[in-house]
Formats: C-alpha cells, sequence, structure tokens
C-alpha cells in the first residue's frame, strides 16, 4: 500500500541566514516604507519607515551574495535606531544642522562593517553598524542600487515600485500615504559634511 507521510521539515524553504558574527557588507536599497501603524502595550501610534538592506559578499546563496535588511523608524534622534546606527557607521554623530535633513541615498554603494547576531527568534539580526577600515577591502558590488519614496509613488513614478518584493510592496501600500489606494501590482516581482574620513 501507497503511503503520503507529511513530516515538520517536509518542504522547508527558509532562506539561509547571514552567520553570526562581524561581515564586510554594503549599502545596496533604501527603500521608504511611509507612515506605518505600530501598536504597542494597547497604544496606536504612526510612524515614517524605511528599509534599509545591505549585501554582504563573503557570504553566497544561488552563486550570488546574500543580503541583510533591518527596518527603521525615519529619525536621526539620537536614541533611536537609525541615528544610533548611522553615527556608529560614520564614525561620529550628526551635528545640529545635519539632523535637519539628511539624505539617506547617499549611504547606497557605502561599506561598512555589520555585527550580526541571533534575534528572539532565531534569525539572524544585525545588532549594529560600524566603519569599514581603510585597509579593509570589499569585492565589488553585485545587486544593483535602488532606491524609493512614498514621494515618487505619489507622483506616478511606480517603476521602482514595481521591481519591488511584493511582500515590501504590501507594507508600504498599508502605509497611511496610500491607505485604501487601489493599485495594479503588475507582473514583477546630503548634506555636504566636509570631512573626507566620514563616508556619508
Amino acid at each position: 500500500m501507497t503511503t503520503l507521510v507529511a513530516t515538520a521539515s517536509e518542504g522547508n524553504t527558509a532562506y539561509p541566514q547571514i552567520p553570526v558574527g562581524m561581515h564586510n557588507a554594503r549599502c545596496i536599497k533604501v527603500i521608504g516604507l511611509g507612515t506605518q501603524k505600530q501598536e504597542f502595550s494597547g497604544e496606536t501610534s504612526y510612524k515614517k519607515q524605511v528599509l534599509i538592506i545591505w549585501e554582504v559578499p563573503d557570504e553566497f546563496h544561488d552563486e550570488e551574495p546574500m543580503t541583510i535588511s533591518k527596518f527603521y523608524t525615519l529619525s536621526l534622534h539620537e536614541k533611536s535606531n537609525l541615528g544610533a546606527d548611522l553615527s556608529s557607521w560614520r564614525g561620529r554623530a550628526f551635528t545640529e544642522q545635519e539632523k535637519q535633513g539628511f539624505d539617506l541615498i547617499n549611504i547606497l554603494g557605502i561599506p561598512c562593517i555589520l555585527n550580526v547576531i541571533e534575534g528572539n527568534s532565531g534569525k539572524s539580526r544585525i545588532a549594529n553598524v560600524l566603519p569599514l577600515t581603510s585597509k579593509e577591502k570589499i569585492p565589488k558590488q553585485h545587486h544593483e542600487d535602488v532606491f524609493f519614496s512614498i514621494e515618487d509613488y505619489q507622483q506616478g513614478n511606480r517603476e521602482v515600485f514595481n521591481q519591488l518584493s511584493e511582500g515590501i510592496r504590501n507594507i508600504i501600500l498599508r502605509s497611511k500615504e496610500l491607505e485604501g489606494l487601489i493599485v495594479d501590482m503588475g507582473d514583477e516581482n546630503s548634506a555636504e559634511l566636509g570631512d573626507e574620513a566620514v563616508p556619508f
């Protein structure tokens, strides 16, 4: 008699994780997610968010460098995750003038060192971002730079949006800016710093 037995591991397609440790990396995608609803301790708030994605050239999957990402609230406050990671990456804090507006397009293509740890869920996550020293080399970038903002989308520039993964597009469409908008998903899945030692 023929049987068909399923197990917990059957069909496991979990994407491989970046190993815990320090990794040379390069920022390849900056994706504005708009104003997202957040719920914490029974309270609801709305905050602008951004997704930053790095390419890790020393880790491969399907013959391509693997990537790792981190969600941030769009804030340069020193206590915010984005403000802390960017300051660590730059090697210095933002000045009060820079805090008035720093264009995140400036971090595209910039190398760094990622401290990757195991998160509560067992998945790899970025603990912090450090500057790459001048003595360290990093291979040529493999993936193309991607920059997306809600403002571009609202102005009718949909080309970059259509190239994003379906999961990221769905997050963007949940934003307060695009709430209730019916969208055809398509077929496809700085301030001048005056210091050369600062990478962006």
